[in-house]
């Protein structure tokens, strides 16, 4: 099922579109409606819809000014249909530019938005099939690539001999490729099972960034496929690099669930200024990546998300069995770790005596402890440690110490986890009650403030309160201006900029959604009280 989001200032024209259509009959699920711009921005900042249908004229963000936002911070895949009167002509003009796959002149019938559905749903099934489905056979196509890719393993592969900078130059313009860039910042992401995953997705890349100068490079290193971002801006603009990254990949994720029916989990190295260090960015890549599959419901994490704390002080665990020991003790269940504990313990016993296996174990924990403050000694505080590992003299007793510092220290993470998650969620409450006056304020913002990223801050914070970071901004506004309505005698308009919003119309219209109550009769109210 594809869903539809409607968009009508008419509450008439929604109600008859919204019940008199039989969605489900032709592949479609009714997924939500607004009645302007700002309204629909709110719901698709939460959740993007397969199809937008809106009108073009509305108040606070006509549609063309909608779509406009939509296609440059949202969405490059998603069906929009436009809903207009016969005098908007110039308004559909600037529509078509903007991509809008189709043009309805209002009044419209049911019948021809029956017959409209029909065709947006053949022409998503078939753009699907074409991103799916790219001509594999050409062997031209096939040696290029495969070139290509050597070429970006090579930048990134840690351990390899490294490539001149002018080298690396010329054969990236050999390649039709601009990368004498002053920022690079490296992506990954889970190879998928089809084999010809990389071409749909250089497919889909082509799509969301249509000027090759700032299209990422893309290669199959192991079994990830690495992006690998560049720009010319100045070291001063690492911040609006960063933005433009994590808004690349936002784009990315949108079209990934849309054309492959699954999100993909990505994780994003830090910038660096110089060819030479790509494999480090890749290496931080590769760290932020694991963190997805562990940390519920977060698709996206940056290195640069990950706390001190969770990323520990001590040098990066290079052994497998001891970084999925680090993430199980980090962030998985008790059993988990207890798990990931005995299976490091049975690795390294099979390379010496006990006592100096089971010491391995515990260097390993100790280091992950001192990521929280801690150490293993506290952690076995009731035990004279030395003494349980000189008495050690079968696998089994080995495995119960194991086991039992492996859960302590997962206990002690939690804790720390669930106190790190608080504190930036805390903080972020903070600014929005400073900056809620600001109607420029917004997710960015916010984000470069408690230094995380937009996604992995939006996972977070609805986790822990429960609502999204727009619902809490507005809820904010309106609390302040229910105070302002209540205890001056300020104008409504004049409230309205106050806290932020510099639309009065759009104030009123939000405060009445909140409030069930007009500001003005909420300041009757609240006086004839």
């Amino acid at each position: 099922m594809y869903r539809v989001l409607l968009i009508d200032d008419e509450e008439a024209v929604r109600n008859t579109i919204r019940d008199l259509v039989p969605w489900n009959d032709y592949g479609f699920e009714f997924f939500g409606e607004a009645s302007n711009g700002l309204e629909a921005l709110d719901i698709i900042s939460e959740e993007m819809p397969d199809v937008i249908i809106t009108d073009i004229k509305m108040p606070y963000l006509d549609g063309v000014a909608l779509i406009k936002r939509i296609r440059e911070e949202f969405s490059a895949s998603v069906e929009i249909i436009v809903l207009s009167g016969y005098d908007e002509f110039t308004y559909a003009q600037e529509a078509v530019k903007l991509r809008v796959a189709e043009y309805a002149l209002k009044p419209i019938a049911i019948n021809d938005i029956k017959a409209l559905l029909e065709r947006t749903k053949k022409r998503i099934d078939d753009d699907k099939r074409k991103i799916l489905s790219v001509e594999k056979s050409d062997l031209y196509q096939r040696a290029f690539l495969l070139y290509k890719e050597r070429f970006i393993a090579s930048l990134l592969s840690p351990g390899k001999k490294r490539i001149a900078k002018e080298v690396a130059l010329q054969r990236a313009a050999q390649l039709g490729e601009e990368f004498n860039a002053s920022l690079y910042c490296v992506a990954v992401m889970d190879d998928q099972e089809d084999s010809n995953f990389l071409i749909s997705l250089e497919e889909v890349l082509e799509r969301i960034f249509p000027t090759e100068s700032v299209r990422p490079l893309s290669c199959q290193l192991d079994n990830q496929i690495a992006l690998v971002f560049h720009s010319e801006r100045k070291r001063e603009e690492k911040n609006l690099f960063k933005k433009q990254i994590h808004r690349s990949i936002a784009l990315l994720e949108e079209s990934a669930s849309h054309y492959f029916g699954h999100p993909l989990d990505v994780g994003i190295g830090s910038i660096t200024e110089s060819i030479d260090t790509l494999s480090s960015s890749y290496r931080e890549a590769l760290e932020a990546l694991n963190y997805t599959q562990i940390k519920e419901g977060s698709h996206v994490i940056a290195i640069d998300d990950i706390s001190s704390s969770e990323k520990g002080r001590s040098t990066l665990i290079s052994s497998l069995l001891k970084t999925n020991l680090s993430y199980a003790i980090r962030f998985n269940s008790p059993e988990d770790a207890e798990s990931a504990a005995l299976d490091l313990l049975g690795n390294e016993t099979e390379y010496g005596k006990i006592q100096a296996s089971i010491l391995n174990v515990i260097t390993s924990i100790n280091e992950i402890c001192s990521s929280f403050s801690s150490s293993v000694l506290l952690l076995a505080e009731d035990l004279d440690l030395f003494e349980e590992i000189s008495h050690l003299r079968s696998l089994s007793s080995a495995q119960k110490l194991c086991s039992l510092l492996a859960r302590r220290a997962n206990e002690l993470a939690s804790k720390e986890r669930k106190s790190s998650h608080i504190r930036f969620v805390e903080d972020a409450k903070v600014v929005i009650r400073r900056r809620y006056s600001d109607p420029l304020f917004g997710l960015d913002q916010l984000c470069e403030e408690v230094a995380v990223s937009p996604a992995y801050f939006s996972t977070t914070f609805k986790k822990e309160t429960g609502i999204s970071f727009v619902q809490f901004l507005t809820n904010t506004r309106i609390e302040m201006a229910k105070e302002l309505l209540k205890n001056s005698d300020a104008k409504t308009y004049e409230i309205a900029q106050s806290v932020g919003f510099s639309e009065p119309n759009y104030f009123s219209f939000i405060f009445k959604r909140n409030v069930g109550l007009s500001p003005s009769q909420y300041r009757n109210q609240e006086h004839n009280r």
